[in-house]
């Protein structure tokens, strides 16, 4: 019963990462990330039709490290370390620079296949612990591939976890909220990626077919999470190109002299006024590009302009207008919170409730208990 249930769940995997990829792909556009994520669950499915190809017979012992399995494995997860190198740095994976960072894959790839058809001795393995019984090629090539994995699957969380912080500092100089780019989400779904791929290397120890079936299901829901994530994940649109190098823009500094100190604060002030007379706070999706069309200054002037001279980042300085313009529509009584939300342009009411509270000291409920 339970390797039948197995069975299904592989079914549902293939079909769920066809689904998943063609959906990404039809919505790319010119999203890159979006093409790379498309492109890499299309070869999940690949992957899933492989595993079930080897193990097809239900009742028989499951055969474990497959080469074919081990490779396309590696191929998948260097596909997702791709996706998340592309939404940190949207351009930097050029051509040349992503086939090298798939070689190693490609390349034990081709070994693998020059070690089988040179007539090398290859095995069967139905454990973890038959593996270790043998010391030869075949061993080494596909602990080489295994190794492979690993290294692509925890780098995307140590880029995450290492550039996040300057890329939500980018983010808060540059779009009016940055919480719908966060990325938290992708650092905690890959941690659990690899949290579930180190129970199926325990299962491999165990061959134990409930916690097979655990295991698929909560890979499935992660999965079903991260495609819905993609599918709606905003990506920075930048005047800046990362295919010269990993490194943010480059914010030049300000002259100190009196000339342009002057120059900053009638900017500043100009700024202000726009902001007051035309209320692009309230416009959707805002971004410090669109003051450009405005402001005949460079992006890096103006984020220092607003750090400098307006003695806020670009995000908390639209909030802080979104806010003022929140008590108004509270106090009208018109609308409801969430109403209030899309209105101002908030990714969730949640996330206006916390805006608020950090602006004001209070909740917006609160805010409005004290008006009566």
């Amino acid at each position: 019963m339970l390797d039948k249930i197995q069975f299904l769940l592989s079914l549902q995997i293939i079909g769920f990462c066809i689904f998943g990829g063609a959906t990404l792909l039809l919505r790319a556009g010119d999203n890159r990330a979006k093409r790379i994520l498309g492109w890499g669950m299309f070869l999940w499915a690949f992957l899933a039709a492989i595993r079930l190809s080897v193990n097809l017979y239900l009742h028989k012992p499951k055969e474990a490290f497959h080469p074919d399995i081990l490779i396309m494995g590696a191929l998948v997860t260097a596909t997702l370390a791709c996706y998340v190198i592309e939404v940190l740095r949207p351009g930097f994976l050029t051509c040349k620079r992503f086939f090298l960072f798939i070689s190693p894959v490609v390349f034990g790839g081709l070994a693998y296949l020059t070690y089988r058809l040179s007539g090398g001795e290859i095995h069967t393995y139905y454990s973890i612990r038959e593996v270790f019984e043998y010391l030869n090629m075949d061993v080494l090539l596909r602990m080489t591939v295994f190794l492979l994995t690993l290294f692509y699957m925890i780098l995307p969380v140590y880029l995450i976890a290492r550039y996040s912080k300057d890329f939500n500092v980018f983010l808060a100089e540059n779009v009016s909220d940055p919480e719908e780019y966060d990325l938290e989400w992708l650092r905690k779904t890959m941690i659990i990626l690899i949290v579930l791929y180190g129970f199926y290397l325990v299962l491999l120890l165990t061959n134990t077919p409930l916690m097979y079936v655990i295991d698929k299901t909560v890979l499935l829901f992660v999965w079903y999470y991260f495609f819905y994530k993609a599918l709606f994940l905003k990506v920075v649109v930048l005047e800046h190109s990362f295919k010269s190098g990993w490194d943010l823009p480059y914010q030049e500094d300000d002259n100190d002299d009196d000339e342009h100190r002057v120059l900053s604060k009638r900017y500043a002030e100009e700024v202000s006024a726009w902001f007051e007379r035309e209320k692009p706070y309230l416009r959707e999706d805002l971004r410090l590009t669109d003051l450009q069309r405005i402001f005949p200054i460079s992006r890096s002037y103006l984020s220092q302009l607003f750090n400098r001279e307006l003695g806020q980042s670009f995000s908390d300085y639209v909030n802080q207008f979104r806010i003022e313009e929140s008590k108004l529509l509270l106090r009208g009584g018109a609308l409801s919170m969430g109403e209030i939300a899309k209105k101002l342009d908030f990714s969730s009411q949640q996330h206006f409730s916390r805006q608020f509270r950090t602006v004001t000291g209070m909740t917006p409920s609160e805010y409005v208990r004290s008006l009566r």
